[in-house]
């Protein structure tokens, strides 16, 4: 068996009884920052706390036991490695702990520390870390036992007692590694976690424009070639294609971009857009929308819940809710799909090369066929037919004089 289990220690607060592990960084707590850093091979997560400190995602819950903050340690599940975290921290580098798994397992250490900075070596040519304070160490089963044993009340003290029951010690080294204590070093972390997430997407060929102001998750996946503005914020769960263009002042959460395609100035949440499409600005995308290839999704458009085919074009000022809508259509200016009664949700269905005429209102449940026609003011409560043309207005009547007798007749008051 060589399970590796991952332990999140809390129990930490600060002078106003914040946890730490509950503090803000990039898209989520400083608990969710080390719980993605976690390398791949570990197979379990724990995360130690009280009642005062709120659950991490993917980490069991394990409560603090009286004493020491390490106790509980000794009621983890069977597990033959434990990689255990002092406290929350971020890392310069995102493979620093996989790294430390690595040096820990391939030569046999009882115990193995991450550090930051080193001052030499000593004779058996480890490094010497500069800084005795560990936040991070990996231990085998059986010497956790022993350190447990032994008493300790900081992973400092714990190392020591392994390394004095006999255990060999490692040290992996790092770049620097930002503990999170309180808001101000969350702030610093978060800055570091920014320009670690940037710069490697720099690296591998993403084109961002302002790194400092650009906030993207780091299992957001950005192709090379695509070009990212700044004010963006990308947020977990988010693919963008090769060759688009994002922003700026962009928000995607668990969007996916296709090619070529440009998002500018506006937000889309939980969709997917095609490839060279253009999304802006100011053009809202809400939860459960398709948008195909070569569509263009025009200024203070919103999209709800609405799969929208290749090639249709919905310039400006359009509301689309719970709708199909075909292949090379074209919204006029002011459209909506009105889907909604106060009560229920309905579906309008609009096939392709279809015309719709500015200022149109079509009332769900409704059902357009392929290149039907509104004209501009219909509001359309009935299926149109293939081809048809749609005209629901009432007849224009013109009233000879009659503005002409209403103002002189204000006049005539005023006098």
């Amino acid at each position: 068996m060589n399970k590796i289990t991952a332990a999140l220690v809390g129990g930490l607060f600060d002078e106003g009884g914040v946890s730490a592990y509950a503090r803000p960084v990039l898209f989520g707590t400083a608990g969710d920052a080390v719980r993605q850093a976690l390398p791949d091979t570990v197979d379990a997560c724990v995360f130690v706390h009280d009642d005062r400190e709120p659950a991490i995602a993917g980490a069991d819950s394990l409560a603090l036991s009286g004493g020491s903050r390490f106790a509980a340690l000794a009621c983890l599940p069977e597990s033959r490695q434990v990689l255990v975290i002092a406290a929350p921290f971020v890392l310069a580098e995102d493979d620093a702990l996989a790294r430390l798994a690595g040096t820990h397992q391939s030569a046999g250490y009882g115990v193995t520390v991450l550090a930051a900075e080193q001052q030499g070596y000593d004779a058996e040519g480890q490094p010497i870390p500069a800084d005795a304070h560990c936040l991070a160490a990996m231990f085998t089963s059986d010497t956790l036992k022993k350190a447990l044993a032994m008493g300790g009340d900081t992973l400092d003290q714990l190392i020591a007692a392994a390394v004095d029951a006999g255990a060999q010690k490692g040290v992996a080294v790092t770049d620097e590694i930002v503990e999170i204590c309180d808001g101000g070093s969350a702030y610093i972390a978060f800055r570091a976690m920014v320009n670690r997430v940037n710069f490697a997407l720099i690296d591998k060929g993403v084109q961002i424009f302002d790194p400092a102001n650009t906030y993207i998750a780091p299992d957001a996946e950005i192709a090379p070639g695509a070009t990212i503005l700044p004010g963006c914020h990308i947020r977990p769960g988010c693919k963008v294609g090769a060759g688009a263009v994002i922003g700026p002042n962009t928000i995607l959460e668990k969007a996916e971009i296709g090619a070529g395609t440009t998002v500018n100035n506006s937000q889309v949440h939980e969709s997917k857009i095609g490839a060279h499409t253009t999304v802006g600005p100011f053009a809202y995308v809400r939860p459960q929308c398709t948008v195909g290839d070569g569509c263009r999704i025009g200024d203070f458009v919103e999209l709800k819940k609405s799969t929208v085919g290749n090639g249709t074009k919905v310039s400006h000022l359009t509301y689309i809710g719970d709708a199909t809508v075909g292949e090379r259509v074209n919204f006029g200016c002011g459209t909506v799909v009105t889907n909604y009664d106060g009560y229920n949700k309905y579906h309008t269905d609009i096939g392709d090369d279809c015309f719709i005429g500015c200022n149109t209102n079509l009332v769900a449940p409704v059902k357009l066929g392929d290149r039907a026609f509104t004209a501009a003011g219909a509001t359309i409560t009935k299926d149109v037919p293939d081809g048809a043309l749609a005209v629901a207005r009432a007849r224009q009547t013109n009233m000879e004089g009659w503005n002409d007798r209403r103002r002189a007749m204000h006049e005539k008051d005023k006098k």
